[in-house]
């Protein structure tokens, strides 16, 4: 066993010790939160064409004319979802008549 060390500390730093390991705590399953909504968000080519209903040339077509928003990661494209969803409920026209 490693050595003991013991501490003696007064409520006040207790509480502030504690105060700072919980606001520690808040911070990280803030960040966790986020780092999932954005892995839930995010769609591949082929995810956001079936998500739209539409083909794949057509969002790659759209992506090309600036007409939707995408990211790039290395040799990876993704779409978000929510920003697609926008811009379907803006162009419900432009979609419906690309279904028929």
């Amino acid at each position: 066993m490693g050595n003991v060390l013991f501490y003696t500390h007064n409520k006040e730093d207790l509480k502030r010790i504690v105060k700072m390991v919980v606001e520690e705590i808040r911070k990280t399953e803030h960040i966790n939160d986020s780092e999932i909504n954005i892995k839930e968000d995010r769609l591949s080519q082929r995810e956001a064409a079936a998500f739209l209903g539409i083909s794949i040339t057509s969002i790659i077509s759209w992506k090309k004319q600036g007409k939707v928003p995408y990211y790039q990661i290395g040799r990876s494209i993704f779409f978000s979802k929510s920003e697609l969803l926008k811009i379907a409920r803006r162009n419900r026209e432009t979609l419906i008549s690309k279904r028929k």
